[in-house]
């Protein structure tokens, strides 16, 4: 359940490309977010099932620890009485009790359903079935926009500390940074908190929460 921003940058694209076959790190944004309490942020992570070097697609969610209960209760107990929680809870609680195990699995049909919800209707790809692996971070990036014939690329800031822009302007291919403002809205508790899940917003706003990403 992603923060706004990983929203706002799918709605501004026409295809979504999701890395799925590069390394996956620990106590990074993939298995967890923030969603807000009386008491402030508070952590929902997925706890996952992960030996050493592995890719994203290969990593397992950890149900010993029996967090799709844990995760569902949090919802109810700190979004319940939000106008919007019947049907953002509804898909949420479907796929966390759809007995998917991957990781990413589990994070695309969320991310889907939030698509749907919020009307965006770009098209999602996977870097795995596009290939190119053995290339580097850069040439990788230039020749799955060339394959999905794109003119534009839209990078993430973070991203600005490896990419090499020169290698998108000899390709023909614009390069733009994702420079988001995240907006203020009202929330419960107090206030406001920003970079928290996208699931705060729509809790609070619903499908008019899409005006505001």
């Amino acid at each position: 359940m992603p923060w706004i921003g990983y929203v706002n940058l799918m709605k501004q694209a026409d295809v979504f490309v999701v890395y799925d076959d590069v390394q996956y790190t620990k106590n990074d944004w993939r298995n967890r977010n923030k969603i807000k309490t009386p008491d402030g942020c508070m952590w929902l992570t997925v706890p996952v099932k992960s030996e050493g070097k592995m890719m994203i697609k290969d990593v397992r969610a950890n149900d010993t620890f029996k967090w799709r209960e844990k995760h569902l209760k949090s919802l109810q107990m700190n979004y319940g009485r939000t106008f919007f929680f019947e049907p953002i809870y509804d898909f949420i609680e479907k796929v966390l009790h759809g007995h998917i195990d991957f990781l990413y699995m589990i994070n695309m049909y969320l991310i889907c359903d939030i698509c749907r919800y919020l009307g965006i209707k770009t098209q999602i790809k996977y870097s795995s079935e596009i290939g190119f692996k053995d290339l580097n971070k850069t040439d990788r990036l230039v020749a799955i926009c060339k394959n999905l014939g794109a003119t534009e690329y839209l990078s993430p800031n973070r991203s600005a500390d490896y990419l090499e822009p020169e290698k998108f302007e000899t390709a023909g291919i614009k390069l733009q940074w994702h420079n988001y403002k995240h907006p203020k809205y009202k929330q419960q508790w107090g206030d406001f908190i920003s970079n928290l899940s996208v699931i705060d917003l729509l809790f609070n706003y619903g499908k008019k929460g899409g005006e505001l990403i």
